[in-house]
C-alpha cells in the first residue's frame, strides 16, 4: 500500500524514507510479526510497518499528535494499528509481551532508559532500531555510552538522510 500523500508531505519528525526502508526490508528478510514504536508523530511509520507486519504498536503521548495518527490509519482503513497513549517510559514499563522489532524514536535524550525498557520486550531474535543517532548525538551521550559497557550487539548504520545532514540508524541485535 502506498501512502503518498503522506509521503509527498513529510515532515523532518517523520523517520527518513531510507531508513524506514531498511527497517521493513529487515522485518521482510527476517519474517517478524510484532513492532513497538516509541513515538507515533503522525503514523507515518507505523502505516508503513503496517503493510508487512501482522501487528503493529505505537506508543505517543502527545493528544494532537495520536489525533492525526488516528485520523491516518482510518483514511487508510489500517486495522492492524494501535495506538498506546502516554509517556513511553511508563508505558513500556508496564508492557507484558514480546516484540519481534522495536523502533526508539521520540524523546533523543530519554533513549537510554527506553532501550533499558525495551530489553525486556525483545523477543530473543528481534531488533531494536534506535532513529537520529548521528543527527542528534550530543543528545544522547549516555545512550551510546550504556551500548558501549553493555553486552548488547549493535551498529551504527549511516542512513536515513534528513537535509544536508545524516540521521543515523542504530541497530541492536538482541
Amino acid at each position: 500500500m502506498e501512502f503518498k500523500d503522506l509521503e509527498e508531505q513529510r515532515h523532518q519528525m517523520n523517520i527518513a524514507r531510507e531508513s524506514i526502508d531498511y527497517i521493513l526490508s529487515v522485518i521482510n528478510k527476517n519474517r517478524l510479526k510484532k513492532v513497538l514504536e516509541i513515538g507515533c508523530f503522525n503514523g507515518y511509520s507505523a502505516l508503513m510497518f503496517s503493510t508487512i507486519a501482522q501487528e503493529v504498536k505505537s506508543i505517543e503521548i502527545d493528544k494532537k499528535a495520536i489525533q492525526i495518527a488516528k485520523n491516518n490509519f482510518e483514511r487508510y482503513e489500517v486495522k492492524n494499528i494501535q495506538i498506546l497513549e502516554g509517556d513511553a517510559k511508563e508505558v513500556l514499563s508496564k508492557l507484558n509481551e514480546q516484540f519481534d522489532v522495536i523502533l526508539i524514536d521520540a524523546m533523543k535524550k530519554e533513549y537510554k532508559e527506553y532501550l533499558i525498557l525495551c530489553l525486556k520486550l525483545i523477543n530473543k531474535y528481534g531488533f531494536i532500531f534506535a532513529d537520529n543517532t548521528i543527527s542528534h548525538k550530543e543528545q544522547m551521550k549516555d545512550f551510546f555510552d550504556y551500548l558501549e559497557s553493555s553486552n548488547v550487539q549493535w551498529k551504527e548504520l549511516n542512513i536515513g538522510k534528513k537535509g544536508n545532514s545524516i540521521s543515523g540508524l542504530v541497530e541492536i541485535k538482541c
